[in-house]
């Protein structure tokens, strides 16, 4: 994520940029370079933020956008064949805590989605410019939930669900999670000082998934347990195989070769979480092809009957280090006990 206004106002250019692509593929339709061990790129120009769900037979991305709205895109493969889904999807006009910038940017950030067990609609949460800061000098996301009948929208806003922090500069980056007990949290990120917190959310009745449920709590601050981190710490997402729960999350500057993907282990949803030191995703060419600053990253978070695999979808960067050209990729990521890889081959 960004936090300048002028990285804020690249950020949502991100509609007007050109394909990453050589004209070469373009024309032809493929990738300039095909990957081993991960897919990609696709749905350029740009779909940063991707988050992941399974529904009906069909993968479903979410993604940010011109901060206007968000974009989405469906694959029956989830590795390759992945179309932009129509909008609008997010009615964010309709938020009562929410503001737009004089350009009508919302600064809609990091979508994530989740269908209700209680009555099998949608929710979405987001990150968006909170109305009363945006006209100072430190304008601030809060985080927010909207709830639709249908997986592509429209979402409208639950305007009495939402989360700032006076004590920081915004909260943003959330994404759901729910445990093998039923309970389920939502996990994001605070800024300066960033860290990682989740709280617990509603997991019965209509106010299942957009109803808070105590206080949040710490799981971690950046560069914490050692690690240089860049100052930044961000994007994270829990999921769960046998009893170890996985938090992953993202360091550096989002628009630097230096962003990765990392991840910390824990016993417990709450912590505490072990760092592992060693990144899942950074720049690389193992693969076959150029990868540069992955990061953003979502996990499959239902196992559906397997324990020792992962889908992951990500977003990644162009030779050009433009933050408007960020493409998406995709992998099967193996779980051994605690540890996370992805093969090359």
């Amino acid at each position: 994520m960004l936090r300048s206004p002028l990285a804020l106002a690249a950020l949502f250019a991100a509609s007007a940029v050109s394909s990453p692509l050589s004209s070469t593929a373009r024309r032809q339709g493929i990738p300039a370079e095909q990957c081993q061990g991960i897919s990609g790129p696709f749905l350029s120009p740009s779909f940063p933020d991707p988050s992941i769900l399974y529904i009906e037979s069909s993968w479903y991305t979410f993604g940010t956008s011109d901060g206007k709205d968000v974009q989405g895109a469906k694959s029956t493969e989830f590795e390759s064949g992945w179309t932009k889904l129509d909008g609008p999807i997010l009615a964010i006009d309709e938020s009562t805590w929410a503001g737009p910038q004089q350009t009508g940017s919302y600064g809609l950030w990091a979508p994530d989605v989740f269908q209700r067990s209680s009555d099998s609609k949608f929710v979405m949460y987001f990150a968006a410019l909170d109305k009363e800061t945006i006209s100072t000098d430190s304008a601030q996301h809060c985080i927010g939930a909207a709830i639709s009948d249908e997986i592509a929208g429209v979402y409208h806003p639950v305007n009495d669900f939402v989360q700032c922090n006076s004590t920081a500069s915004g909260v943003i980056d959330p994404a759901w999670f729910k445990d093998t007990d039923g309970k389920q949290y939502v996990v994001y990120k605070t800024e300066l000082p960033d860290r990682l917190e989740i709280r617990e959310v509603s997991n019965i009745g209509p106010k299942e998934g957009v109803q808070w449920v105590g206080n949040a709590q710490k799981l971690l601050k950046v560069n914490g347990q050692g690690i240089d981190d860049g100052n930044v710490l961000e994007a994270p997402y829990i999921f769960k195989r046998g009893d170890t729960y996985f938090l992953t999350y993202s360091t550096h500057y989002t628009g630097s070769s230096d962003y990765d993907v990392q991840y910390a282990t824990a016993k417990s949803v709450t912590g505490p979480y072990t760092r592992v030191k060693n990144p899942l995703l950074k720049t690389t060419d193992e693969f076959g092809c150029k990868l540069i600053g992955p990061g953003g990253a979502s996990f499959q978070r239902d196992p559906q009957g397997s324990q020792d695999t992962v889908r992951v979808i990500f977003h990644g960067l162009t030779d050009e280090l433009n933050i408007n050209k960020r493409v998406a990729y995709s992998a099967t990521v193996k779980v051994d006990g605690d540890k996370l890889s992805i093969d090359s081959a």
